[in-house]
């Protein structure tokens, strides 16, 4: 995660406060691709859904990364207080939406 961080801010000067919430997005595509995967195989022991799991929370998260560098963060290069605020408002957004699709408590 601080390595993340650490490219972020050197490369392209940005302070990435939603860099977590990235994190929590492909947690969460990992914890959806074991439920799919347990209702298609009847519950077995099979740790096949791992590799699929990474391989989508990878895509996952870098297609939202993209989505809010092209939306969000390339409006605000060379302004670090800017682009602070505004991947901590993203990072909210992305907390409620997953408190609203999956619940309050933490899966």
């Amino acid at each position: 995660m601080a390595l993340g961080l650490a490219f972020s801010f050197g490369l392209m000067g940005v302070i990435n406060m939603a860099h977590g919430e990235l994190i929590m997005v492909g947690a969460y595509c990992a914890y959806v691709c074991q439920n799919v995967f347990a209702a298609l195989d009847g519950g077995s022991a099979s740790g096949a859904y791992f590799v699929v799991a990474l391989l989508v929370a990878f895509a996952v998260a870098a297609a939202i990364g993209l989505l809010l560098e092209a939306l969000v963060i390339r409006r605000l290069y060379g302004r670090p207080l800017d682009t602070l605020l505004a991947t901590w408002g993203v990072g909210l957004m992305l907390q409620q939406l997953a408190r609203s699709i999956f619940g309050a408590p933490n899966v």
